[in-house]
């Protein structure tokens, strides 16, 4: 844990940005996904298929996973700049990589379970 209470505060930002990495933009892309389907603006016939609205969902998930690793770049840097260490940045780092290799293996195995469609 990093010295003094700013810089604390930041760690547990840094933190909480890193363990929801994965987990915000999945939500964001089922929630504008769920809208899409239920409003169904453009009048799309088969909206059960994987590939309606694909850009719109898209869009949004990556949109706000963008904005998030802004987030998580800026904190960190505002940590290493105050503590001039990488000690203080090893538990959001592992966070971030656990929740990469993760949301790898998990598109993988989506992939085998969807029959690569």
């Amino acid at each position: 844990m990093p010295r003094g209470s700013s810089t604390s505060l930041l760690f547990t930002i840094s933190v909480v940005l890193s363990s929801v990495v994965f987990a915000v933009p999945v939500t964001v892309s089922r929630i504008v996904e769920g809208v899409l389907d239920s409003s169904n603006p453009d009048g799309i016939k088969e909206t059960w298929k994987g590939t309606a609205y694909l850009g719109p969902i898209l869009g949004w998930s990556f949109g706000v996973l963008g904005i998030l690793l802004l987030a998580v770049i800026v904190v960190y840097a505002m940590i290493y700049r105050r503590e001039r260490t990488l000690d203080a940045l090893k538990l959001p780092l592992l966070l971030v990589a656990i929740q990469i290799v993760l949301g790898v293996v998990a598109i993988i195995f989506q992939g085998f379970t969807d029959g690569g469609a």
